[in-house]
């Protein structure tokens, strides 16, 4: 047996109890801190033994304490209920003003005051003298008069400030002054009903002198801090029990001995005090590792455990990897490669929280609860969404998907139960305690559907079972206590929960690597130690807990202080440190982020003790991280891209061609390679649903407005009075826009005004101002006729000497004929823009695309109108208010009054172009970052 390995604390418990009671250990009970030691101890014990043997019984404290009451520990569930009940009825007995307070509002407070009279119990406090009243201050300097003169100062000082009568101190004098009474009545409630909560468990063990512990002999092995019932206890078995306390002469005398120290004077020690001086050992390794962030220092593990490998194989529990912030456990699981360590033990709890089952079951929450109208019994598409995309709705619902695709497709944002075709998921619960049954059924459908389809699911398993488990209870308590809970509360009290409940990890502690949470070291020790975030918010840790009882009045009590937790801390991480050989302690230097980013004061300590022989190695933990280099995306085309191109539009290969759009072309003159995605892979964006109006779908409402509005006019000439009757009745323009809004935006689904969400409202607003507008814009210039709204136009045109021929097509958003005989091509835009032009070769870049689509309808119309002159107009809605605004473009400082004139030296350069697309010399190619990168959907390809 190694050296390192016989001085572990265990074993030395072990070898003791074997030389002085021999194998036949059945009537001793070894009591412990937490119960994965007792697994370890049985180890060591055979291992001395040699031969098998009668191991002990082993208990942890409480469970000591438990076994000799009547009464039984209850969940906090059920307790802060019950404190619930008191509180509200004592604070009615005392104020004038009832308590209104909900369950879930008290909940925090609850939780609060219940772990104050836990430790007032576990600490034997008299209450009365506690709750005095702090408002009669010669009572309080009688009370107490065993405070040092520092402490009665600070007391006192702290006493006037609640007499500036401000309402926040009248508030806590006054849950003070009824505190007492609160007690009292809670823990006689509770005791009515054989219900405690583990400190008044304890409390009322030590106050029965009847009860007897008959077992011949207790081993107390590893405890550190003893509260009082605690203390109570070892003075009461103290002749028949053995103390083995663990700790090591470098730090008794220090802040992390301190209890140590005291329980060794009061209880003696079981073991030799030369056994306990081995942390200073000019063997003993250890390394300080800074990393920058809390991800990045798991990249030390492969490192870590390649150096292992030489040395050790993993078959012995010898090696650990301890969190101080249990949080990052997930990262650390994903650096460990299992190959190299063989089995891996973790001891942690995984958060119930992190799990699918937790997700599920509060999105169907927030959809029963926030989700729901009883108008029409229908449900928002927001809430629905989350839960048709959840993967156990796919287990309970195969269709779930295509109901999703249908939803958004139809943009329907109030789905009722036929549109979702499924009662099991999709049914409204009334109440709470219907709420609650819901979601036992849907767990339930969840865990059949586990065992049916796997041998074995493992956390997810798990998961389901604590969740329904937490679940049940509520609905237990609900239903038998005559809680007045809204569906709110529920959801409130179920969340807290979940987010507290962890599930155990299950594992072979005795074999592979070992990765554990502090508290979870001890009694253990590691020959090989990586430690991470050893930084001061963990290791000594947030002390900032929760309380009403101020701290010098907690220290007079004896109740746990700040000094507690940091000595408790500082036993945790020297205990630990003790018996290792190989320690590396990780910690993180990030100065942006919120907490602190220094290094544990218990590093520092290391660092300046004369007493540690061994030199301490410190590194910084770097990450090689490779800029992404932003290359520039082109697409060759070879002989399959090009017969694609061919296929797809050009007529004298594919009868069938499809036409070259005018958004089509103006994609091919902004970013070739957005049009290689777009129009030749033809990839689409991901539809989604959303009650919000983007600047798309903003314009499709607008264009469908203007639409809307000459097509009721229904008059061969516009004039000036048909259109001021619009502008006298307003409500005529909003019934418009309200019917583009119906097909546009709500797919045809009759939406009543009055379930617009604020945005909508807003932008039907906007649309009206702009529809009014336009036709104010329009009286200006009547009269005219309308010659075609939304008006499709198309030609076919022979291109590189007639070896392809093209469809192009577009759709003209107004063509009207003026007074004068000219008919103008107008294109609406709700956005800004310019109409100057210097010369036609100015159209093919992204900065024109407005002007050069409107240059396309008005080529392919020439093509039809040959006669007429034709004018391009863009019409700038937002601007068209502008005194003496024109719509015409502009070329070379000359409004276009007839397009006819360009035509030839336009259409030569757009062929130009397009003979480009079928050019296999000239390949697709992003553009330099501008602008309408932002706008466009494969950015993310392009890292813009």
């Amino acid at each position: 047996m190694n050296t390192y390995y016989s001085a572990y604390f265990l074993n030395l418990v072990a070898k003791n109890l074997i030389s002085r009671f021999g194998t036949n250990l059945s009537n001793i009970v070894v009591v412990v801190p937490y119960m994965r030691s007792k697994l370890f101890l049985n180890k060591y014990l055979y291992q001395y033994a040699k031969i098998p043997l009668w191991s002990p019984k082993y208990k942890t404290i409480e469970s000591l304490f438990k076994e000799s009451s009547h009464l039984q520990i209850c969940d906090n569930i059920l307790l802060i209920i019950e404190l619930y009940k008191t509180y509200t009825q004592v604070y009615n007995n005392h104020f004038k003003n009832s308590f209104t307070e909900t369950l879930d509002e008290f909940f925090f407070f609850g939780e609060i005051l219940l772990h104050d009279f836990d430790e007032i119990d576990k600490n034997n406090v008299n209450t009365k003298l506690l709750f005095g009243n702090i408002q009669n201050l010669s009572a309080l300097q009688d009370n107490f008069s065993h405070l040092s003169s520092n402490q009665m100062q600070a007391l006192m000082h702290h006493f006037k400030a609640f007499q500036k009568n401000t309402p926040l101190q009248n508030n806590f004098c006054n849950i003070w002054n009824i505190l007492s009474e609160v007690y009292t009545s809670f823990k006689s409630k509770l005791r009515e009903k054989k219900i405690a909560y583990i400190g008044m468990l304890m409390r009322q063990v030590m106050e029965n002198s009847e009860i007897l512990f008959n077992e011949k002999h207790y081993a107390f092995v590893g405890f550190n801090i003893l509260n009082t019932c605690e203390e109570q206890l070892f003075n009461q078995l103290k002749k028949k029990a053995s103390f083995y306390w663990d700790y090591d002469k470098y730090y008794l005398e220090t802040e992390a001995g301190q209890f140590i120290k005291q329980n060794i004077s009061k209880f003696g020690s079981a073991l030799d005090s030369k056994q306990f001086n081995v942390f200073v050992h000019p063997n003993k390794k250890i390394t300080f590792l800074s990393s920058f962030s809390e991800s990045g220092q798991s990249a030390v593990i492969p490192q870590w455990i390649n150096s292992l490998q030489k040395k050790s194989s993993f078959i012995q529990p010898d090696s650990a990897i301890v969190l101080c912030n249990e949080a990052i456990l997930p990262t650390i699981i994903h650096n460990i490669h299992p190959n190299k360590v063989g089995p891996i033990n973790i001891t942690m709890e995984f958060p119930l929280a992190q799990t699918s089952i937790s997700s599920f079951i509060l999105i169907l929450i927030e959809m029963q609860i926030q989700g729901y109208r009883s108008s029409d019994q229908s449900f928002e598409y927001k809430y629905i969404l989350p839960v048709l995309k959840h993967p156990y709705t796919f287990l309970l619902f195969p269709n779930a998907h295509e109901i999703e695709k249908k939803i958004i497709k139809n943009n329907i944002f109030f789905p009722t139960l036929t549109d979702l075709q499924n009662e099991v998921i999709f049914t409204y619960a009334n109440d709470t305690l219907s709420l609650i049954q819901y979601l036992l059924r849907i767990i339930k459908l969840i865990e059949q559907y586990h065992k049916s389809k796997y041998t074995y699911a493992g956390l997810y398993q798990e998961s389901i079972f604590h969740a329904y488990l937490i679940i049940n209870r509520l609905y237990g308590l609900f239903s038998t206590e005559n809680l007045n809970i809204n569906k709110v509360t529920f959801y409130h009290l179920l969340r807290k929960y979940l987010f507290k409940m962890k599930i155990p990890f299950n594992g072979e502690p005795l074999q592979g690597l070992q990765i554990m949470g502090i508290l979870e070291t001890r009694t253990l020790d590691f020959n090989n130690l990586l430690i991470f975030n050893t930084n001061e918010e963990y290791m000594p840790g947030n002390k900032n807990e929760n309380t009403f009882i101020p701290q010098f009045i907690r220290k007079y009590f004896k109740m746990s202080t700040f000094e507690h937790h940091d000595a408790l801390y500082a036993y945790y991480f020297y205990r630990l440190l003790t018996r290792a050989n190989n320690i590396t302690l990780v910690y993180t230097t990030n100065e942006t982020r919120t907490n602190k980013a220094e290094m544990s004061r218990f590093l520092l300590q290391l660092l300046v003790n004369f007493q540690i022989k061994t030199k301490i190695n410190r590194f910084v933990l770097q990450t090689n991280i490779i800029t992404s280099q932003s290359q520039h995306l082109i697409i060759n085309k070879d002989k399959f891209v090009l017969e694609k191109i061919k296929n797809k539009y050009d007529l004298n290969t594919n009868i069938q061609a499809k036409s070259l759009s005018t958004t089509a072309l103006t994609c091919l003159i902004s970013c070739s390679y957005r049009f290689y995605l777009e129009y030749i892979q033809e990839l689409k964006s991901k539809n989604e649903l959303t009650s919000k109006i983007n600047n798309f779908v903003f314009g499709s409402i607008f264009h469908r407005s203007a639409k809307l509005l000459y097509q009721q006019i229904r008059l061969q000439k516009i004039n000036s009075e048909t259109l001021e009757s619009y502008i006298q009745y307003p409500q005529r323009i909003e019934n418009i826009v309200l019917k583009a809004f119906q097909k546009e935006f709500f797919k045809k689904k009759d939406i009543k005004k009055k379930d617009y969400n604020g945005e909508q409202l807003i932008n039907l607003h906007i649309i009206c101002k702009l529809l009014e507008r336009l036709i104010q814009f329009d009286q200006k210039h009547t009269p005219f006729s309308i010659l075609g709204l939304e008006y499709k136009i198309n030609n076919t045109f022979f291109i590189n000497n007639k070896k392809i021929r093209i469809n192009i097509n577009g759709i003209i958003d107004r063509l009207q004929q003026n007074n004068d005989g000219t008919h103008s091509i107008i294109d609406y835009k709700t956005s800004h823009g310019d109409f100057f032009l210097k010369n036609l070769k100015e159209l093919f870049n992204s900065k024109k695309i407005h002007i050069f689509q409107t240059f396309i309808y008005a080529m392919l119309y020439s093509q039809k109108e040959k006669k007429k002159p034709i004018i391009p107009a863009l019409l700038y809605i937002q601007q068209a208010n502008k005194k003496n605004y024109s719509p015409i473009l502009i070329y070379d400082n000359t409004p276009i009054n007839n397009f006819n004139k360009l035509r030839i030296s336009f259409k030569k350069l757009l062929f130009d172009k397009i003979e480009e697309l079928f050019n296999p010399n000239i390949p697709f190619q992003q553009i330099k970052k501008n602008y309408t990168c932002q706008y466009c959907n494969f950015k993310d390809r392009c890292n813009r």
